[in-house]
């Protein structure tokens, strides 16, 4: 990973904008993502000062392992971070400093910008999710490797799939596979919904036991190498009936719709139409609440956004989850996912799992 590109790139936006230096702060995770792309490093602990100089920082826990993930000199905070940083930021003599707006709370807000009195803290929104949005090759490569890994755990937990079974259980198996064959963890609670809870977009799984005639809706993703993969699936057990076959079909030519609209210069909005137009025609349109998908890199739900209220344009490098659905309360949902890249031609999907046909076990 190219991460003093990265960090150059960021400190010729902070110039764009007329400020010294920007400042990356993750204290306890409130910002890794940004940290670990700007600088590789894991820990839980970090501040990143980008600008004339670059600053690192953090304390005695990973002074060690933040000298080897970043390749930069490491200045060890001792006592207070936040007394620390005021008195840094003053002692560089910086005057005008970026800081994020989506993560920073207003008590670090207001606490800095009292330490750091005759410095002017300014709030940025997405300074660095910005950059992020289009992923370069090495990225790619780790969001590709996740989706494979994600293919191949889904393919082993349906093979696996019996009556019977919790949905928990089920779960917690495939989040156990995930973890065995090399995933750092999963990227977002694992869904596995049987019955009516498929027709919850955002369902937990739960004690209800799997049955003969259930569908099965997986939406699994894992983190690799700190990059994440999104998919979902429907499997039936046993012969789910002809109006599930049929609402199979309808999502999976709406899915095939918006995976068509997928281009560079592509607006968000309009790719999500293509999809959504599918569905409403069918007479399904209320039964589609959700947006056609989202962005996925560091973090599973990232910009740039593929919805109706979407202000986003598509770019090559961007990488993008096509998933629409259908459900019916009280009865069954159908939602299927694919995980692709904007090319300068078209789009390529990562996701390899079959879903020509209904799965049935």
């Amino acid at each position: 990973m190219d991460y003093a590109g990265q960090r150059e790139r960021l400190g010729k936006a902070v110039r764009e904008r007329g400020l010294e230096a920007f400042v990356v702060v993750n204290v306890e995770r409130s910002d890794r993502p940004n940290l670990r792309y700007l600088t590789g490093f894991t820990g839980s602990f970090g501040i990143l000062l980008v600008g004339e100089r670059t600053v690192f920082a953090t304390d005695s826990r990973y002074t060690e392992q933040a000298g080897k993930e970043t390749g930069l000199p490491v200045e060890e905070v001792k006592g207070r971070w936040l007394p620390w940083l005021g008195e840094r930021l003053k002692s560089l003599g910086l005057r005008r400093v970026g800081i994020g707006a989506h993560r920073t709370s207003l008590f670090v807000y207001q606490e800095l910008s009292r330490l750091a009195a005759g410095v002017e803290l300014v709030p940025e929104r997405g300074l660095v999710e910005d950059l992020r949005r289009v992923k370069g090759e090495d990225e790619i490569g780790r969001i590709s490797a996740a989706a494979e890994l994600t293919d191949a755990g889904l393919r082993w937990a349906i093979e696996h799939l019996q009556p019977g079974r919790t949905e928990r259980e089920v779960a917690l198996d495939l989040e156990v596979w995930y973890r065995k064959n090399g995933a750092e963890g999963v990227a977002f609670e694992l869904i596995v919904a049987s019955g009516p809870g498929s027709a919850m977009p955002h369902y937990r799984p739960g004690n209800r036991r799997i049955t003969r005639g259930d569908v099965v809706l997986f939406d699994v993703g894992v983190q690799l190498d700190g990059y994440c993969s999104d998919l979902t699936r429907v499997v039936a057990v046993g012969d789910p009936g002809p109006t599930v076959r049929e609402v199979y079909e309808l999502v999976l030519a709406a899915n095939r719709a918006g995976l068509a609209a997928v281009r560079a210069g592509a607006a968000g909005k309009d790719v999500d139409a293509a999809a959504r137009e599918v569905i409403a025609k069918a007479g399904y349109g209320d039964r589609f609440g959700h947006g056609l998908g989202h962005g996925v890199g560091l973090e599973v739900h990232e910009a740039p956004a593929v919805g109706p209220a979407s202000e986003d344009t598509l770019a090559p490098g961007n990488v993008v989850t096509i998933e629409p659905g259908v459900y019916l309360p009280g009865k069954f949902g159908v939602r299927i996912e694919d995980l692709v890249v904007v090319t300068e031609g078209g789009n390529r999907v990562l996701s390899r799992f079959p879903k020509d046909e209904l799965l049935i076990r």
